[in-house]
């Protein structure tokens, strides 16, 4: 009988997912405050236009993300500022920096 691994259906694997989600979630972050189209997104992530639309619905449904207006029929999405988890990755994304630096000092 197998079992799956607790990872499997961690809060962090709801989370951060695949790699392209990492990758889409620290496109929202480096851009917060700005409205942002899926192409951009996709720019900024490197990945397909398609893989940011096949996350985007479960990060808007943790909240993370936030659809905020249309622009010429296109879809915009930024960061949500009000998020726990949102908040959360800003602060890890300052953290790991700091410490990436310390390193290189080392």
């Amino acid at each position: 009988m197998v079992v799956d691994s607790y990872a499997e259906d961690s809060p962090f694997a709801h989370l951060f997912g695949q790699p392209a989600r990492t990758k889409i979630l620290a496109a929202f972050v480096s851009e917060r405050g700005r409205d942002l189209n899926v192409s951009y997104v996709a720019d900024l992530a490197g990945v397909a236009r398609s893989t940011v639309y096949d996350h985007l619905g479960d990060l808007q449904d943790l909240g993370v993300i936030e659809h905020t207006r249309d622009v010429g029929g296109s879809p915009m999405y930024q960061l949500n500022e009000d998020s726990k988890i949102a908040e959360e990755l800003v602060r890890l994304e300052g953290v790991t920096l700091n410490r990436l630096f310390e390193m290189d000092e080392e």
